[in-house]
């Protein structure tokens, strides 16, 4: 995709090329999601014809996020929020750091609208809470906030949305890890619903782990707890350093190309951000794939059948992988990688618009076979070539 830019742009073609994309909402979600992979002219025109075309039509307070309404009927909605894993609340994120395992762009350029996201927990709450979706991917999430009406929308605002129409308390990783009033939040039991939440703190030194456990302690008291028992905030990554060799750091790592690796993705199912509506589905880091995910735009659900020798990315991007937690790495202080410990062929369930089929994957991503699923209890027949 970069080299194609990068001749298009030699050509004197990659605006008019860019404003075509803009319109197009796959190619779109496409561009953006591995926007941190374009070279900074490149990022910087694609968000420029974006941020005008966002101009020119402005988001509708009484619609879907991404007014889905209009491109899914009732019942293909209730699909696709039935698997939801994951809810990324901003595009861009303050932190945008160097190793980030889902490539996120510095800076917050773009949210869903709060708005929104009221219309989707209250129409699809029950759906939503199959999946228990979070609320973040490539992204921070403290760095929400939403304009509008009388008060500003934060992060925890979307949180008890969940909690309220869901029934849910959605897991939370952040690397904000100085502000106090978010530290409090996090520290607080918000609801009877008990998720643990993670302060990354990767490759920080002791002097930096101790102000900050001072300040988790300092949350407990406010929230009328000692912080004695089981602690409601984990501090995640003490014993590592960042790990490379996922994202756009996979380009670096040479000396393990032997051994499989993993990337952070925890979830097969669908994802939604400001710029699209994607289908999930983990498998190892590789060329292709160097954020150990297959990451694909959801264009449609069709009723095409799903057949043996498809290619996963592109069944896709016409019907809804089933939902599941799908973590399959682990890493010890030894290594600097994480290593893929899930085992293929990989089983999987995809939805189409009238069949759901029960498929084997291999780790490159072919469908090796693939039966309907007759009926609830899984009797499994062979679909028809």
């Amino acid at each position: 995709m970069v080299d194609y830019l990068s001749a298009l742009e030699e050509q004197g073609e990659l605006e008019n090329f860019l404003e075509k994309a803009a319109e197009d909402e796959s190619l779109r979600a496409h561009l953006s999601y591995w926007e941190k992979w374009l070279e900074k002219d490149q990022r910087d025109l694609l968000e420029r014809i974006i941020g005008r075309k966002k101009e020119m039509y402005p988001p509708n307070s009484e619609s879907l996020p991404l007014e889905l309404e209009k491109k899914f009927s009732e019942k293909e909605l209730a699909l696709i929020f039935s698997n939801m894993q994951a809810i990324q609340l901003t595009f861009g994120c303050s932190m945008g750091c160097v190793f980030c395992g889902f490539d996120a762009i510095k800076g917050v350029r773009e949210h869903i609208p709060y708005s929104q996201l009221v219309n989707m927990f209250q129409r699809y709450g029950k759906q939503l809470s199959k999946g228990k979706p979070f609320l973040y991917w490539a992204s921070e999430p403290s760095d929400y906030v939403s304009k509008g009406g009388l008060e500003d929308r934060t992060y925890e605002d979307v949180h008890e949305l969940a909690v309220r129409y869901a029934g849910y308390d959605p897991h939370i990783t952040s690397f904000n890890v100085t502000d106090q009033k978010w530290i409090d939040f996090m520290a607080r039991r918000t609801t009877e619903y008990r998720t643990d939440r993670r302060l990354s703190v990767f490759g920080m030194r002791e002097k930096q782990l101790v102000g900050l456990q001072m300040r988790i302690f300092k949350g407990y008291r406010g929230a009328g707890s000692s912080g004695a028992g089981p602690q409601r905030v984990q501090l995640y990554g003490r014993q590592f350093r960042h790990v490379k060799g996922m994202g756009k750091t996979y380009e670096e790592q040479q000396s393990t190309e032997d051994i499989p690796k993993a990337g952070i993705a925890c979830v097969d199912g669908v994802l939604l951000t400001p710029r699209g509506l994607f289908n999930l589905f983990v498998v190892p880091i590789s060329k292709e794939f160097p954020q150990g995910v297959i990451i694909t735009p959801l264009e449609q659900i069709t009723d095409e059948p799903v057949k043996p020798g498809d290619e996963l990315r592109e069944v896709m991007r016409r019907s809804v992988v089933e939902g599941r937690f799908s973590h399959e790495g682990a890493i010890s202080t030894e290594d600097k990688f994480q290593i893929y410990t899930g085992k293929f062929p990989k089983k999987s369930t995809v939805h189409t618009s009238g069949k759901r089929y029960s498929v084997s994957v291999d780790q490159n991503g072919n469908i090796l076979d693939s039966r309907v699923i007759e009926s609830d209890d899984e009797n499994l027949a062979t679909p028809d070539e």
